[in-house]
């Protein structure tokens, strides 16, 4: 009799299982007394708060990747969010209507979001439940900056720590390969020094070819160091190389700096 009624058990949930997929529900039991009402989103200032954009209108595609996809247009629900694959060719390229193509199979939008609170309890009926959220990390559908105009530079500054070369690396080949980046790429050797007096800490033009090994190396090929911010002298550094994106790579001494 036991051995009966846990097959028939069995044979149940295989069929609520079956249903909740078919109708497209998340498998286990719907519970009516957890809820969350109210979503407070913590926002990151966005750029164009301090400057206006230099790439208003262009589209975020990632350069050099062959395969394309097909993305759900902002307000468009019709598609339910599905990313259709378009083309598999190594040198393919988003052509036709741009707005309607994608080297990412995934987008954020607006008001995507990691809540902060995941524990939830049973309400009382009338409360309102809350929780804060985190804005997504991810591709946006539009970019801030123009390629074509990008000067960049890459500074570690701090205690080394691993991961450092990687991290210098992966940015190099990103904004070159993903962003098609046709400014300059200044590593600024000796941490903020670097920014400070050209003379002893020359700073080094990162490509592609140049980075491809460091990754192997311990430290960091930048080298790295605890001061010397001169915020005057850094700034005629940036005005005089035309630098438009900062990436400081250090930890919580160093990033207001940044």
């Amino acid at each position: 009799a036991r051995a009966a009624k846990r097959e028939e058990l069995a044979k149940e949930r295989a069929e609520a299982k079956k249903n909740q997929e078919e109708k497209g529900t998340p498998i286990g039991t719907l519970i009516q007394d957890v809820r969350i009402d109210e979503i407070y989103l913590l926002e990151v200032e966005h750029l164009s708060n301090f400057f206006p954009s230099s790439g208003d209108g262009i589209e975020n595609h990632m350069i050099g990747v062959g395969t394309s996809y097909l993305h759900p247009l902002a307000g468009d629900d019709s598609s339910g969010g599905v990313f259709t694959k378009l083309s598999s060719s190594v040198h393919s390229a988003v052509s036709g209507d741009s707005k309607k193509k994608t080297h990412y199979n995934k987008l954020i939008g607006a008001h995507e979001c990691i809540l902060s609170d995941l524990v939830r309890k049973p309400g009382a009926p009338g409360v309102v439940q809350k929780t804060s959220a985190y804005t997504r990390a991810g591709a946006r559908k539009d970019l801030h900056f123009n390629p074509k105009t990008v000067n960049a530079a890459i500074v570690t500054c701090g205690g080394l720590c691993p991961g450092l070369n990687n991290v210098v690396r992966e940015i190099t080949n990103g904004l070159v390969h993903l962003y098609g980046v046709k400014g300059k790429i200044y590593g600024i050797r000796g941490g903020f020094n670097g920014f400070v007096d050209e003379v002893q800490y020359p700073p080094i033009e990162l490509t592609p070819e140049l980075v491809e090994d460091i990754h192997h190396k311990g430290g960091t090929i930048l080298s790295s160091s605890r001061g010397g911010f001169d915020l005057d002298k850094i700034l005629n550094f940036i005005r005089k190389k035309k630098i438009n994106q900062i990436y400081v790579i250090g930890g919580g001494g160093n990033h207001p700096g940044g």
